[in-house]
């Protein structure tokens, strides 16, 4: 049987619920512009190293009218968590768009939600990679991450992932989002406090093996990864 799970809300604990239609899945795709060029054959294609969304439309089967409002309830308008039953494993992002439904035969419904879907799909479970020392870690995905990375230290310090170092004067702990349109720097309580950088661009790691060191009062590093793909 299959099913969705929205938000950690997993859609087969509805009796009788069944998604029938996952949707067309689509490639990751390079967001750029196209020109055509004087004496150029084709066409030229500009890319700013950005991917577009898509639009995504799940169908379900579902007994209750009731059953429609529970699974509706669980979104959000943006950022939706997603996992579906033929990719366990995997996690995906969305905003919710619109949501139709209508009757199917004389006990049930047919509902379609529609989702505008984030380009990346990204591992699920992976653990942290905490250094105490210098060292690397290994991206296995099809596309550079963007970290959340943890640093307890004190004082100046400097953190290097491959060719970026970001130089930073942190208390107790920093904690950097590197995640695109969350990128913030917080401290030991949670507080946002940008301040704490000084300069140096925010992280992405690229894919295979990259090396990690850090300059100055570091007690540890705990990195979460966030790996993800293409398709």
């Amino acid at each position: 049987m299959d099913y969705m799970i929205i938000n950690d809300f997993n859609t087969s604990t509805l009796a009788g619920c069944v998604v029938t239609d996952f949707g067309k899945v689509e490639a990751a795709m390079p967001r750029g512009e196209v020109a055509d060029l004087h004496g150029v054959n084709g066409s030229y294609r500009v890319l700013d190293g950005s991917f577009k969304s898509y639009e995504r439309t799940f169908t379900l089967h579902v007994k209750k009218m009731v059953d429609i409002s529970s699974i509706l309830d669980k979104f959000q308008s943006n950022d939706n968590v997603l996992e579906f039953s033929y990719q366990l494993g995997s996690l995906f992002y969305a905003d919710f768009v619109t949501a139709n439904f209508e009757p199917f035969g004389n006990h049930a419904w047919k509902l379609e939600i529609k989702l505008t879907m984030q380009p990346f799909r990204y591992q699920k479970g992976v653990a942290p990679v905490e250094l105490t020392a210098a060292g690397t870690v290994n991206n296995p995905g099809t596309i550079s991450s963007e970290p959340i990375i943890e640093i307890e230290g004190d004082g100046d310090i400097s953190l290097t992932i491959g060719r970026k170092t970001m130089y930073l004067a942190i208390k107790t702990k920093a904690t950097i989002d590197c995640r695109q349109g969350k990128q913030n720097i917080y401290n030991a309580t949670g507080a946002v406090q940008n301040t704490f950088r000084k300069r140096g661009g925010f992280f992405e790691i690229p894919t295979g093996k990259v090396g990690v060191s850090y300059t100055g009062n570091v007690r540890k590093i705990i990195i979460r990864p966030n790996w993800r793909y293409k398709i």
